[in-house]
C-alpha cells in the first residue's frame, strides 16, 4: 500500500484514544501513521503503552510506538473509575476513562464488550478495519 500526496487530512480537531489490539494490528500492516493523518491528536493510556512494551523491544508495535512522537501517552487521573469497568481489561478501561476525562469523543477499540461499553458511555467507536476503510475512502492509501 502507498499513501496519497496529501500528508494530512484534518477532521476538524478530532482526537482519539487508542487501545492495544488496534495499535498492534496497524503495526502489523505498517499503517500506524494513518492515525496521525486522520486525527489531530492521538492519545494512549499508560496501561496500553505498558501492554505493548511488556514483551520487550522486539515485540510487534514497540518500534512503531517509539517512532510515533505524535502519540501522547497519558495517565488516567481518577483510577477509581477504572474499577467501575471491571468487566474490561485494564487497557480497555483506561481508554474509555481517559477519553471521558479529556472530553475526547473517539476511541479506537476492537474488542466487542469494550466497544459496547464505550458506546453506552456516549463515545464514538472505531476499530482497525474502520480506520483502514476511512483512510482508503479519503485517498490516504491504495493497494499496490
Amino acid at each position: 500500500m502507498k499513501y496519497s500526496a496529501n500528508p494530512r487530512v484534518s477532521n476538524s480537531s478530532k482526537r482519539i484514544v487508542i487501545n492495544t489490539s488496534p495499535w498492534i494490528a496497524l503495526s502489523l500492516c505498517g499503517q500506524t501513521s494513518l492515525l496521525s493523518m486522520l486525527y489531530d491528536e492521538a492519545y494512549m493510556p499508560t496501561a496500553v503503552k505498558d501492554e505493548i512494551v511488556t514483551g520487550g523491544r522486539k515485540m510487534i508495535g514497540v518500534k512503531e510506538l517509539d517512532a510515533s512522537s505524535w502519540i501522547k501517552i497519558e495517565k488516567v487521573k481518577d483510577a477509581e473509575k477504572i474499577e467501575l469497568l471491571y468487566e474490561l481489561e485494564q487497557g480497555e478501561a483506561e481508554v474509555i476513562v481517559l477519553a471521558k476525562e479529556k472530553g475526547i469523543q473517539y476511541v479506537m477499540i476492537d474488542e466487542r464488550v469494550a466497544r459496547w461499553q464505550a458506546r453506552i458511555l456516549g463515545l464514538e467507536v472505531i476499530g482497525t478495519l474502520g480506520i483502514l476503510l476511512k483512510a482508503k475512502k479519503l485517498g490516504l492509501m491504495s493497494l499496490l
